[in-house]
C-alpha cells in the first residue's frame, strides 16, 4: 500500500482516543457506498483527479501535517472508489472519516461560537430583551448568561453534513442538486444553533423553569429538527439520469486510459519514496523560567507540592512552545503551562482525558469568588469522576476560558505572550480517588 504511513496514522488517531470517533461511522458509510456503487470500471479521468490530490503534498511538503497529508490521500481514495453519479457525497464521506473534530473545535470553535452569539443577541434583542454580546457570552441586566459549550456548534455542523452527504449517496442527484443539499444542510446548522442559543438564554437565566436535563434536551430538540430539514430536502431531490455510453474505439480508449494510470502510479511511488511528507511542522521552543519560578513559589506558598510529569506528558513537554509542570494539593491536580507564542500544542483538556480512556462531556463555566471564569469538563471512567476546570491568562490581565478563543486571539494580535495556561483536576464528591 503506497499510503501506509497515512493508515498507520489514521489507525492510531482512531484508537487514542484524542478524537471524537464518528470518523470511523462515516468510513463505514463511504466504504459501503463504494461496494454498492462498483459495477463500473473506473474512468482514466479519475487516475487524474487522484494523481493531481497525490501532487499536492509533493508540491508543498512544508504545508503538510498529517491530517492534512491524509485530506489528501482520502480525497484520492474517493476520486478512485466513488461513484461517479454521487461523486460530491461520496467523498464528503471520505473527508468527514478523518479525525476532524478536536482540530474543527480548536480552529472554529471560538469564531462559530462568537458569530452564533451576536446574531443569538440580536434576535433576543429584537423580541425585546435587550441582551449584548460579549464575546462567546451574553449578558442580559448586569449578569452574565453562558450558554454553548465550545463544542456544540461542531458538532451539529459535522453532524449535518454527515446526513447530506448519505443522503446525496442515496438519491443521486445531479451536481446542482447535491451542491444545494450542502448548502441547506450548512445554513440549517447556522440557523439551528442560533435557534438552540435562543432557547437556552430562557434556560440558564432561569426565566424558564425547566429540570436539569432540560438543556440537553433543547439542545437534541433542535438538533432533531435540523436533522429533518436535511431529510426533507434532500427527499425531494430527483436522481440524474444517467446518459448511454459513447461508442469508443478499443485502440483509442486502451491508450488513452493508460496515460492517466501510469501518471497516478508514477506520482503515488514518489508519495511513498519521500519520507518527510508525513511530519508535523517542527516547532522551536523558547522557555521563560522566570515566570514558571515565580509561579512555582506562589503554589509552594499556598501547599501545592511539584510532581514529576509521567513519561507521556514529558514526551508532549519536549515539543511545547513553552515549560509545562505538575502539581498536586490533596486529591487536586494542577497542570501549569507556561506558553511563549501561539500553538496547536496547547489544546483542550477534554482531548488528553479521552487518549487515556476516560468519556467526557461539557459542563457550564465556573466563576471564582474573584470573578474569574474556568472551563469545565467532567470526565468519567470505572466510577472515577474528574471535574477538570482550565482558563489560560496572560501577563496584562486578559484570560480565556478555551484554547480555541486564546489562539485567535493570540493569532490576531489581541493578545501579546506569553501566557500561563491553567488545568486543575478536582474528584467528584462520591467517585473514587485517583
Amino acid at each position: 500500500m503506497v499510503c501506509w504511513p497515512t493508515v498507520r496514522w489514521y489507525a492510531a488517531r482512531m484508537v487514542d482516543g484524542s478524537d471524537e470517533p464518528w470518523g470511523v461511522l462515516a468510513l463505514g458509510a463511504a466504504v459501503g457506498f463504494a461496494f454498492l456503487g462498483r459495477r463500473r470500471p473506473v474512468p482514466s479521468c479519475r487516475y487524474v483527479m487522484a494523481a493531481g490530490f497525490l501532487l499536492v503534498p509533493l508540491a508543498a511538503p512544508f504545508l503538510m501535517t498529517p491530517l492534512v497529508y491524509a485530506l489528501f490521500v482520502f480525497l484520492a481514495v474517493a476520486a478512485l472508489w466513488a461513484d461517479s453519479r454521487i461523486w460530491i457525497g461520496h467523498a464528503g464521506l471520505f473527508v468527514l472519516a478523518l479525525p476532524l473534530i478536536s482540530s474543527l473545535q480548536f480552529y472554529g470553535g471560538f469564531p462559530l461560537r462568537w458569530l452564533i452569539g451576536k446574531m443569538s443577541a440580536a434576535v433576543l434583542s429584537f423580541l425585546g430583551w435587550g441582551v449584548e454580546a460579549r464575546g462567546t457570552v451574553m449578558h442580559w441586566r448586569g449578569e452574565m448568561v453562558v450558554i454553548d459549550a465550545p463544542c456544540s456548534g461542531v458538532q451539529m455542523l459535522w453532524g449535518s453534513a454527515f446526513l447530506a452527504c448519505v443522503m446525496i449517496c442515496i438519491q443521486k442527484p445531479n451536481l446542482r442538486g447535491s451542491v444545494l443539499l450542502l448548502q441547506v444542510a450548512s445554513f440549517s446548522a447556522f440557523i439551528g444553533n442560533v435557534l438552540r442559543n435562543v432557547l437556552l438564554f430562557f434556560v440558564e437565566s432561569k426565566l424558564w423553569d425547566l429540570p436539569d436535563w432540560g438543556h440537553d434536551g433543547v439542545g437534541m430538540i433542535v438538533f432533531a429538527l435540523v436533522l429533518a430539514v436535511i431529510v426533507a430536502a434532500g427527499s425531494q431531490l430527483r436522481a440524474k439520469v444517467a446518459s448511454p455510453p459513447r461508442a469508443v474505439d478499443p485502440r483509442r480508449s486502451a491508450v488513452s486510459a493508460s496515460c492517466p494510470l501510469f501518471l497516478f502510479l508514477v506520482l503515488a511511488l514518489l508519495v511513498v519514496t519521500r519520507p518527510d511528507t508525513v511530519s508535523a511542522l517542527p516547532e522551536g521552543r523558547v522557555v521563560r523560567t522566570d515566570i514558571m519560578d515565580t509561579i512555582r513559589s506562589e503554589l509552594f506558598e499556598e501547599g501545592w507540592v511539584a510532581f514529576p510529569l509521567d513519561e507521556h506528558s514529558a514526551a508532549y513537554a519536549k515539543g511545547f512552545p513553552g515549560a509545562i509542570e505538575l502539581f498536586g494539593k490533596d486529591e487536586r491536580r494542577l497542570v501549569v503551562r507556561v506558553i511563549e507564542r501561539a500553538t496547536r500544542r496547547y489544546h483542550l483538556s477534554a482531548d488528553c482525558y479521552r487518549a487515556i480512556g476516560y468519556a467526557t462531556e461539557p459542563m457550564p463555566l465556573f466563576r471564582e469568588v474573584d470573578g474569574s471564569m474556568w472551563g469545565r469538563v467532567l470526565a468519567s471512567r470505572d466510577g472515577e469522576k474528574v471535574e477538570v476546570r482550565e482558563r489560560v491568562v496572560s501577563l496584562d490581565g486578559q484570560s480565556w476560558t478555551d484554547p480555541s478563543s486564546w489562539f485567535w486571539s493570540a493569532m490576531l494580535g489581541r493578545s501579546e505572550g506569553p501566557w500561563v495556561g491553567y488545568a486543575e483536576s478536582v474528584p467528584v464528591e462520591g467517585s473514587q480517588v485517583f
